[in-house]
């Protein structure tokens, strides 16, 4: 062993005991005097005696280093170096005071005696001149002695997920322990590794959560990318219900209630039945719950009615009358038809018919063999009455029928009874529909076309209601939100104003428009709130940012696993639900694209009490219009753009034409601003696309109908500047007059080729379904008419050999230069009109001078 072995030992006393009861002696500790740090005072395990053994006062000590300091040297230092000693002396108790040249500097010195009475060990000590100096710490050192250094784990510190997880701790289990190469998914260990990689990625979820959903980029809850899409003015749909029409066939007349259940097709006994159902079901058998704890409904699909309806068995088939002739069709764009229905005694009576129902025109008889099998199912469209219609009759025929057929009329019999409807332009017939035909070499084949009136509307859902009772008055209301136990809740197309029962919570309001995006679509659900003084009705809004600290509403919301909260106000933006004691909820279940089933998939009609009346129930159309929600990506996709798109302002005249043209009932629009004297009014021109919304007086004036005045007014108002007034207007029309000489072909007669080029220039849809030149839809405001456009259209009518345009100007106008010039110019708010009626000349006149052909 020597001296300059590092070792650091708890116990350091040992070797000091030993010395005492040897011949060594050793350094204890030293002392720097404070007032002179160039005086060091040395101290040893056992004194040290005087040089001359009978005087212990000498100042000469034992070991001779009075007169000789060779032996002593101080060692370190970093600023002072060099040290040595000038004088030693022994002092009476035993140790020795050593003066050296100079002081040190606050660095560790060693001071070594290398005499051979000193141990070897403690022959040297390391001090500080600056030890006498205040310090709030301990002087001792303590030597440490750290635990081993293990090699460093390799560890992927940017796991994120599961996944990375998994791998991360599957790689780190061999570096600890060498025998765990276990990777069977059943090992106890693996299914704790898995365990807490779940752990951990959830964990490291939440750490990203807030700024994730903060951000519509990064947002993965339906709650949070909805409201970020608000923040933008886009609004994430949570999809809409189906809707079809349906015909109740029936034997007795009964009113059938809004909210009745249509069911799909049940080809099981229901729970305690012994066969399927009929068409009439009990309406307690249909339930929520049932469709889930019945195995014969697992994949029933259930709508309900959305208005009442009286339903008569003289609408369960009605025939078209054909006025006695054969082999008819009912024409591509027609709008009216003579109608009749045959009583079970064979006697002809007229339908229970009015304003507003829908009639089916379908095709029930293959019109080539005369087989019900053979009738195009394709061959059906539903109508709605646009007006009452009317009663009239036809005296050539009695109401007296066999085997369907009317007979002629005899002396006093009762003429043939027959209803006239008119339906909406909107529903034109879009095909032509065969009544009666005649194959080759077979019998007439009679009423191949049919109507059906008892037409209902049903859209894809079911009424449920629950209540909710929370343990104790909600107090935490800006927090709290109520669930609801099903889904997904029915998004379904209702009027803007609607009311509920008080009572039941039912909705009142009958829905007889179903049409409508998915943007459009509201929550069918109904709330009742119980406090402690009393019941209230609470109904749903879009977004709470409209309602008042009064208003009872709440907002329905769903989030990822399709379930449906309602989340209400803060005594701010609606009214908080403080206090509360109860909820009670009536809401419908169904929606998106599940409900759109095919025709003559609805077959059952779930009514309470059964009134065993119905004789079918069948759904001649596919349901359509169901849409799922819509998807997170989707809005990622679509709402940062969405208000570029479209913009809900309108500042120029051109915006105001823009806007009045997203109106399904508007052809064409032109705007302009005035200064009517203290502020301006923006005059807006509107060509309808129906006929009916414009009323002519009898004094040539026209206007628009009320309906359709107040519609565009209502919808401007959303996108009109402060400061604007509307003024709506009908257009102006520029009658026109054409005279034009035609020469037909070889082989064709003048008549039939007139009557081409004069239906080819109507403004009427032909029968083939194609349009007339001057029909009304083909012109817009400021479109003018060039002459060429004349050639193209009479040259195309077959047997045209050549024409050449006579007459080309405004009819009541003199000669303008326009056949020279090849157009007639339209104003900003014209529109160019030829009726070629002659009752009203002043619509516009087209004369035809034919020449060659036959006559």
């Amino acid at each position: 062993m020597d001296a300059e072995q590092n070792l650091s030992c708890r116990n350091e006393q040992a070797r000091r005991a030993l010395l005492i009861n040897s011949s060594f002696n050793g350094i204890d500790f030293v002392e720097v005097d404070p007032a002179n740090h160039r005086v060091v005072r040395i101290f040893f395990i056992k004194p040290v005696g005087p040089f001359n053994p009978l005087n212990p006062l000498d100042p000469n000590d034992q070991y001779g280093l009075s007169t000789n300091l060779s032996p002593i040297t101080i060692e370190g230092g970093t600023r002072i170096v060099g040290i040595r000693p000038v004088n030693c002396a022994r002092l009476a108790d035993g140790s020795l005071t050593l003066v050296v040249d100079q002081a040190g500097d606050f660095s560790t010195y060693t001071l070594v005696i290398d005499i051979p009475g000193l141990d070897r060990l403690l022959k040297q000590i390391d001090f500080s001149f600056m030890a006498s100096c205040p310090s709030d710490f301990d002087c001792r050192q303590t030597t440490v002695c750290p635990p081993p250094q293990l090699p460093p784990l390799l560890l992927d510190y940017e796991a994120k997920d599961y996944a990375s997880f998994l791998r991360l701790m599957l790689d780190l289990l061999p570096q600890l322990n060498p025998n765990a190469v276990e990777r069977n998914p059943s090992d106890l260990n693996i299914a704790l590794i898995e365990l807490l990689a779940y752990t951990g990625d959830r964990l490291s979820y939440f750490q990203d959560a807030v700024v994730n959903e903060a951000y519509l980029s990064t947002v993965r809850h339906r709650i949070s990318a909805r409201r970020l899409a608000k923040l933008i003015d886009y609004k994430m749909h949570d999809g809409r219900n189906a809707w079809s029409f349906v015909h109740v066939g029936v034997s007795a007349p009964f009113n059938l209630p809004q909210g009745s259940k249509v069911v799909s097709h049940i080809t099981a006994p229901l729970a305690g039945d012994a066969a399927p159902p009929g068409f009439e079901i009990d309406g307690a058998r249909i339930t929520a719950d049932s469709l889930v704890t019945d195995p014969a409904l697992a994949s029933a699909v259930v709508f309900e009615t959305t208005f009442p309806l009286d339903l008569d068995p003289r609408n369960n088939r009605i025939v078209i009358h054909t006025w006695g002739n054969d082999e008819c069709c009912l024409a591509a764009g027609s709008t009216e038809a003579f109608l009749y229905t045959i009583l079970p005694s064979n006697i002809a009576d007229l339908p229970t018919l009015k304003k507003g129902d829908f009639l089916l025109l379908e095709e029930v008889l293959g019109p080539l063999t005369g087989l019900a099998a053979d009738a195009n199912p394709a061959h059906r469209q539903v109508v709605q009455l646009d007006q009452d219609p009317l009663v009239d009759e036809d005296p050539l025929f009695s109401n007296i029928t066999v085997a369907g057929i009317p007979q002629p009329i005899l002396p006093l019999q009762t003429p043939l009874p027959l209803l006239r409807v008119h339906w909406r332009i909107a529903d034109a017939l879009t095909f032509p529909l065969c009544l009666s035909t005649r194959p080759v070499d077979e019998p007439l084949i009679r009423n191949a076309t049919v109507a059906r009136g008892n037409i209902v509307l049903a859209d894809h859902g079911i009424t449920t209601s629950e209540t909710f009772t929370p343990a104790a008055p909600v107090t935490d209301a800006n927090n709290f939100r109520l669930p609801l136990s099903r889904s997904p809740v029915t998004m379904q197309i209702e009027p803007s104003e609607v009311k509920y029962s008080p009572a039941t919570l039912s909705f009142l309001t009958p829905r007889t428009d179903l049409t409508g995006d998915a943007a459009s679509a509201k929550p069918a659900v109904a709330l009742s709130i119980s406090f402690p003084t009393q019941t209230e009705l609470w109904v749903p809004v879009a977004d709470l940012l409209e309602s008042s600290s009064f208003d009872q509403n709440f907002v329905v919301e769903v989030d990822n696993n399709n379930q449906t909260l309602l989340r209400f106000g803060d005594d701010e933006y609606g009214r908080s639900v403080f206090g509360a004691l109860a909820f009670h909820s009536v809401y419908r279940v169904g929606n998106g694209a599940l409900g759109n089933v095919g025709a003559e998939a609805l077959a059952h009609l779930a009514l309470s009490p059964v009134v065993k009346l119905v004789t079918t129930v069948r759904d001649p159309l596919a349901a359509g219009a169901g849409v799922d929600p819509e998807s997170i990506a989707e809005v990622q996709q679509w709402a940062p753009q969405a208000f570029r798109v479209e913009q809900f302002r309108a500042v120029t005249e051109a915006d105001y034409a823009s806007v009045a043209r997203k109106l399904p009932q508007v052809q064409s629009s032109v705007a302009s601003f005035r200064w009517t004297g203290s502020w301006y009014t923006v005059f807006v021109g509107i060509q309808p696309s129906s006929a009916t919304d414009l009323i002519s007086k009898t004094n040539g004036i026209l206007l628009l109908s009320d309906t359709l005045r107040v519609t565009v007014a209502n919808f401007l108002t959303s996108y009109r500047q402060t400061g604007y007034d509307l003024e709506i207007r009908p257009p102006q029309f520029l009658p026109l007059e054409i005279d034009l000489s035609v020469c037909a072909a070889p082989g064709y007669f003048r008549s039939d080729v007139e009557q081409g080029v004069l239906a080819a220039l109507s403004n009427r849809i032909l029968p083939d379904g194609t349009r007339g030149f001057f029909y009304s839809g083909n012109w817009v405001f400021g479109q003018s008419l060039y002459l060429s456009r004349i050639y193209a259209a009479a040259q195309a009518v077959e047997g045209v050999d050549s024409l050449e345009v006579t007459v080309f100007r405004q009819f009541g106008q003199p000669d303008n230069g326009e056949l020279a010039n090849g157009v007639i110019p339209a104003g900003p708010w014209q529109i160019v009109q030829l009726d070629n009626d002659p009752n009203f000349m002043e619509h516009g006149v087209l004369k035809i001078t034919m020449l060659g052909g036959k006559l």
